[in-house]
């Protein structure tokens, strides 16, 4: 099932409540996106869809009974709101809602349906500081309101009421990823003013506030047809600062492009003779665990043994080797050195789970594991390093950050990574064609803590000023150079 239409698609076939259920009454409402191309979904089919999904979930979701979420009663909710037909983007939302209640930031509904829910776009970019939501213009260029930068309400509404509209569509994962995306559903207006009740409009009001929330003003500006689009941020190059330190940056996503891992290895040459290094990977979503492999061994000596990154195990149901292209193999891998294995054998006696895994379920423990590097040209770098990080890291950037964690001579300054790692799987239902992603493994750092709903937190915890998003400042990187310079 995964990623195309299987020829003979399973489903469950059992007895199903008639009515919602309460707890799952947010599943009920229907919401028509009413655009022409949108499918027409039978009954029937609805039904049919709902216990395919059932099946899938069942058998091949790894993090399915991580929160209790009874996922029968939830089903059977949406089989009882659905009348004589819907749509698939009605459906899609419904069980975008659904996944949203397993708190697992890496399953969800993506199908295209969904992106065309909110027809009109806020027309500039949000942020989260400490002292509140910053309000920028697109380009960077400045805040919405020079003497304004905070955002407080919209259409006369306050912002905590957005929110807790936004929260169903929004993963259960962790604090700071709940945070964060509730920020990001904002783009979606149009859809919010729907489930508020609210009438459609072209244009928005935003309220705004000072620094010290004592002034406040409102703007009318018009929505977007398309999202904004973001420049990387921060733009900073890597090179080497003013004190001699060396400054790495990793943007946008963790690539396995041989050129980028070319670079990589080119720019650590470069810092060889640098008196501390920074590693900066705000903004980087994730990606592969290639720029991993490559960086870490520098952190570590010839004497050091192989490390343990990350522990896994897979839902059953999946092909065998599904976890290779994570570096993740079973004890019995016929690729380890006698080095790996004997580091393997002695975190299979210290590892514990914080989450233990239904029995039957899921494959024996695989382990991804990194030594010292054997290349040509590599060498142990063994000054103060320091690696920038925010909410925004996930994924592979969560298993670096894992890595880097409470080794030696390592700081990590910044906010709380979103916690994802669950190596997701695409399916699409028979009859309406939803698209849907599934965590297939669940994840764990060395010492048992689970990377989903958690993430990484950081050594010194920092969050940005208003400024550093409009190119004025960048304080948690002057940050990072003034630790270096102690």
């Amino acid at each position: 099932l995964a990623g195309k239409l299987d020829p003979a698609p399973r489903r469950v076939n059992r007895e199903h409540a008639g009515a919602a259920a309460k707890e799952y009454a947010h599943l009920t409402p229907t919401i028509d996106f009413r655009f022409r191309s949108d499918k027409r979904v039978s009954r029937r089919e609805a039904e049919q869809d709902l216990d395919e999904l059932e099946w899938i979930l069942e058998n091949r979701y790894s993090y399915l009974r991580r929160k209790g979420v009874d996922y029968r009663a939830a089903l059977d909710t949406i089989r009882a709101s659905v009348g004589k037909a819907t749509t698939r983007g009605a459906l899609a939302l419904k069980l975008k809602k659904l996944i949203a209640l397993f708190g697992d930031p890496h399953s969800s509904v993506r199908d295209p349906t969904l992106r065309r829910m909110s027809p009109g776009r806020l027309p500039f970019l949000l942020a989260r500081t400490e002292d509140g939501l910053a309000a920028f213009k697109a380009d960077r260029s400045g805040f919405l309101d020079a003497n304004h930068p905070f955002l407080v309400g919209m259409d006369g509404v306050a912002l905590e009421v957005w929110f807790e509209t936004a929260d169903p569509i929004v993963a259960k994962g962790s604090p700071q990823y709940i945070r964060r995306e509730r920020m990001r559903a904002l783009r979606y207006v149009q859809y919010l003013r729907r489930e508020l009740g609210r009438e459609q409009s072209n244009s928005i009001r935003v309220e705004l506030a000072s620094a010290d929330g004592r002034d406040r003003t409102a703007l009318d500006l018009r929505l977007s047809r398309t999202p904004p689009r973001e420049r990387a941020w921060p733009p900073t190059k890597s090179g080497i600062l003013t004190g001699n330190i060396g400054y790495l940056r990793i943007p946008r996503v963790m690539s396995d492009d041989p050129k980028f891992l070319a670079h990589l290895r080119a720019t650590m040459k470069e810092f060889r003779r640098t008196d501390g290094l920074i590693i900066d990977i705000r903004g980087n979503g994730g990606g592969s665990r290639a720029p991993l492999r490559v960086l870490f061994p520098y952190f570590m000596s010839d004497d050091d043994p192989p490390a343990v990154l990350n522990i896994a195990a897979y839902r059953l149901g999946h092909r065998k080797g599904i976890l290779d292209a994570r570096w993740l193999y079973p004890v019995g891998w016929e690729g380890w050195t006698a080095a790996e294995r004997e580091v393997i054998e002695r975190a299979r006696e210290r590892f514990h789970p914080d989450w233990r895994l239904p029995a039957g379920e899921f494959s024996e423990w695989h382990y991804f594991v990194v030594g010292p590097s054997r290349e040509g040209g590599s060498y142990h770098y063994d000054r103060p390093v320091v690696i920038l990080m925010g909410t925004e890291n996930g994924s592979a950037c969560d298993i670096f950050l894992g890595a880097f964690k409470g080794w030696r001579n390592v700081k990590l300054i910044g906010a709380p990574s979103s916690g994802c790692s669950g190596r997701y799987q695409t399916y699409r239902l028979r009859n309406s064609h939803i698209k849907i992603t599934l965590s297939s493994m669940a994840s764990f750092r060395a010492n048992g803590k689970l990377y989903d709903g958690c993430g990484i937190a950081p050594d010194l915890p920092l969050g940005p000023i208003p400024t550093d998003f409009i190119g004025k400042t960048d304080s948690i990187l002057d940050a990072a150079i003034k630790e270096l310079g102690e």
